[in-house]
């Protein structure tokens, strides 16, 4: 029903332009960008996976550390319950809170992974919509429109490729920055 609904508004919001004779069509100030074109060709936008892949292993590799150092802490804590059961409670408890303390912390790494992704994502959309306003202005348009919500245009429409030169010139690369961690404050 969604997509009925948008390709009715779709057809509303554009069937003048679609009307109109060639010689008319001059005058029209209507742009097209495939934005997904665009981010898949930004030199920008693909240096940033591998740098998130790169903090991830980092924090992956201490966190196998952590979880290692759980399981035999586990380990040990079975054989102690049968050699020591004064006091095993206590000592299960305590390593209950130290799991759920690592899980957090796991957590929270990756939501300040996600965050560095989407930040270094959002320099690469801003510079694109600084382009295209760009080009927007300098070709006298009124209107850009992406190329995903139309059914057919004309090509003479399209500054897909201008912007996509330009944002890899303007933005060779970006450098994903980790948030820093906030440690909980303690509870009382």
């Amino acid at each position: 029903m969604r997509n009925y609904t948008t390709f009715i508004l779709s057809i509303l919001i554009f069937s003048p332009v679609f009307l109109v004779s060639p010689a008319q069509s001059q005058s029209l100030s209507i742009g097209v960008i495939d934005i997904q074109g665009v981010l898949k060709s930004s030199v920008a936008a693909r240096s940033i996976r591998p740098q998130i892949d790169q903090l991830k292993q980092k924090y992956q590799k201490k966190f196998r550390k952590s979880e290692a150092d759980l399981r035999k802490l586990k380990q040990d804590l079975q054989r102690e319950r049968v050699l020591l059961p004064e006091g095993y409670q206590e000592r299960l408890k305590a390593f209950q809170r130290r799991v759920i303390k690592t899980q957090r912390e796991i957590q929270r790494v990756n939501r300040m992974i996600d965050r560095a992704f989407g930040n270094s994502m959002r320099q690469v959309n801003q510079t694109l919509r600084d382009i295209t306003m760009e080009v927007a202005q300098e070709r006298l348009l009124q209107f850009v429109v992406p190329k995903r919500g139309l059914i057919f245009y004309d090509k003479q429409f399209d500054i897909t490729e201008i912007v996509s030169k330009r944002l890899n010139k303007r933005l060779p690369n970006v450098l994903v920055i980790m948030p820093k961690i906030r440690q909980n404050p303690a509870r009382k």
